[in-house]
């Protein structure tokens, strides 16, 4: 739904920029293609910094490998 609104939302104003004669607010190709990359790089290694940690014991590897190997993980 965000994704839907923020397109119509992009639109509304290139329509308003359009009609009112002013140039786009948008960057030049080159500044925009990497300021795109700036913001997707920044979301992941925030998400990755903000993940809560792995438990990486040995009980909870086994459980995984006998789970993976059809064993019932349930004890």
């Amino acid at each position: 739904m965000r994704l839907i609104l923020g397109f119509a939302l992009a639109f509304a104003i290139g329509a308003v920029c359009r009609l009112a004669r002013i140039p786009s607010p948008a960057p030049n190709a080159l500044l925009g293609s990497l300021l795109v990359v700036a913001i997707s790089v920044g979301y992941i290694a925030a998400g990755r910094a903000l993940a809560p940690p792995i438990d990486s014991s040995a009980e909870s590897h086994q459980t995984v490998q006998h789970s993976t190997e059809g064993a019932n993980p349930c004890r």
